[in-house]
């Protein structure tokens, strides 16, 4: 019997890539990176999942940004080379692997079956992301998703929160996760999950630009009306 979590049948994932819209997802790769900023430098990872075509794109781009401002501090003039090499031969050699795309859903907490998917795992799926947002898991922002999640989510499983927070530096983008589940979400449940982030992003008593602009790309995601959201909320603009 083997030990992969993941069915080795899998032929195709019933989810839209999230960056073109309309192939499936068919495969997910992660592309390190280096930034250099005169003294100091930035070692990251980006995550992909989507059809080959564009997660190919997405970690050849990565390759030819690290190409231009990959280099501005010593250490990053020694590791860049190795990560921009890493990256055009990993990129030309993407191509669908649906098993591996499946394992990264499931690790992300999105089930292979999205009849299955509640508005409750949507939620845990998308704070994860935006606690995890800049790549660490801050406790204030942990203890809102927790207290904000049972005060409007039923049955709020804390647990399913941490489960998904166990690699924060791999999640994909926010916004990425977002659209690619806007399709299993009522418009009642956009509003709700996006009051959740909000709170969320409002942890430590101030929201950054990135969080803000993070946010923007949740509801766009989704296709939120924010201007109904505003309504209901007498006015006011939740990530303004």
């Amino acid at each position: 019997m083997s030990d992969n979590p993941v069915n080795s049948s899998v032929n195709e994932i019933p989810y839209e890539c999230p960056y073109c819209d309309t192939a499936k997802i068919e495969t997910t790769a992660t592309a390190p990176y280096v930034r250099g900023f005169i003294l100091a430098y930035v070692l990251g990872y980006k995550s992909y999942i989507g059809c080959a075509s564009c997660v190919r794109k997405k970690v050849l781009g990565e390759a030819g940004l690290s190409a231009l401002v990959g280099w501005f501090s010593i250490t990053s003039l020694i590791i860049n080379p190795f990560l921009i090499i890493y990256n055009l031969i990993q990129g030309l050699l993407v191509r669908a692997t649906p098993e591996k795309a499946a394992r990264k859903l499931k690790k992300m907490g999105i089930p292979l079956n999205r009849e299955t998917l509640t508005t409750n795992q949507i939620g845990y799926i998308l704070a994860a992301n935006m606690i995890a947002a800049d790549g660490k898991v801050d406790p204030k922002e942990v203890r809102v998703a927790e207290e904000m999640g049972e005060k409007i989510f039923e049955d709020f499983d804390e647990a399913s929160l941490h489960i998904l927070l166990a690699e924060p530096e791999r999640m994909p983008p926010v916004g990425e996760v977002a659209k690619l589940l806007k399709n299993q979400i009522s418009e009642d449940a956009k509003k709700q999950i996006f009051n959740y982030l909000t709170a969320i992003a409002y942890a430590d008593g101030h929201v950054a630009a990135e969080e803000k602009a993070m946010l923007a790309q949740v509801a766009q995601a989704i296709e939120l009306d924010l201007n109904s959201l505003r309504n209901d909320q007498g006015g006011g603009s939740p990530a303004g």
